[in-house]
């Protein structure tokens, strides 16, 4: 939601419209510029940005080779990536419990305490993008209050998610595997901006993660589009899903 709050050195001035039609005519035309803003900036960052050039690389040398589509993946299909079933027994034995539920194309991962499940530790929420292969990640939590108290009331089993990244980790990957079985191939997210410091604290630690910092979202027109899909200004990141859970399966599969 975009308000504008005008300061005191302002003035703004209007023009009464006599006509209803002038009135649509004008809004019409807001509307017809934001729209084709937002199809060109789609198109500019799709064409600039790596992910969508690797791919067309991968298809143009595919062609040359004369290489088919299936032989291809065949030849760089990685091992068997981690499913949702993988890491929620890996979270089991550190003493957390994942569930994922879904209602139509928003979906929520929940991690909760294995020795009381009434404790909610954290969520992860967010959709399918209508009209393309995009796991939007809206939103993860993780609150510390509940870490302390599953750490007080079971120290023997609970691990805290397991490695250095715990229980927020558990919790977007499972989201990665449910957006893979869904057909999702790209995961986007927003390092959201609540102060320049806390900022940066989530761009890096989202990077050592494995997420690519695409673009800055801020309070410019060019962000608007943005700003309406995310519903605020940050970090707009993004990452090939089979990327990152290729990345963290060693993890939940116990290989070296």
């Amino acid at each position: 939601r975009l308000s504008t709050t005008p300061n005191n050195d302002d003035t703004i001035s209007m023009r009464p419209i006599q006509s209803v039609h002038s009135i649509a005519s004008f809004y019409s035309s807001i509307l017809a510029l934001l729209l084709l803003q937002q199809i060109t900036s789609g198109f500019v960052r799709q064409a600039e940005h790596p992910y969508y050039n690797n791919r067309n690389t991968k298809s143009s040398s595919a062609k040359k080779s004369g290489t088919t589509g299936t032989a291809l993946h065949a030849q760089t299909t990685p091992r068997s990536l981690a499913t949702i079933d993988d890491i929620t027994s890996y979270a089991e034995k550190g003493g957390v419990k994942l569930t994922i539920s879904t209602l139509g194309p928003g979906y929520r991962a929940v991690a909760r305490a294995s020795h009381n499940e009434t404790l909610i530790i954290g969520y992860c929420e967010g959709f399918l993008r209508p009209g393309n292969d995009i796991l939007h990640m809206d939103k993860m939590e993780v609150f510390k209050k509940s870490l302390t108290r599953c750490r007080e009331e079971n120290p023997e089993n609970f691990q805290g998610g397991g490695t250095v990244f715990g229980v927020g980790l558990l919790l977007g990957c499972v989201c990665l595997a449910h957006g893979k079985d869904n057909g999702c191939s790209l995961a986007e997210f927003l390092a959201i901006d609540d102060g320049e410091r806390q900022h940066k604290r989530l761009v890096r630690h989202y990077k050592r993660l494995g997420l690519n910092v695409i673009r800055y979202v801020g309070d410019d027109l060019k962000s608007i589009p943005d700003r309406l899909v995310w519903g605020g200004c940050g970090t707009l990141m993004n990452e090939k899903i089979d990327t990152l859970l290729e990345k963290w399966t060693p993890v939940f599969l116990d290989e070296e």
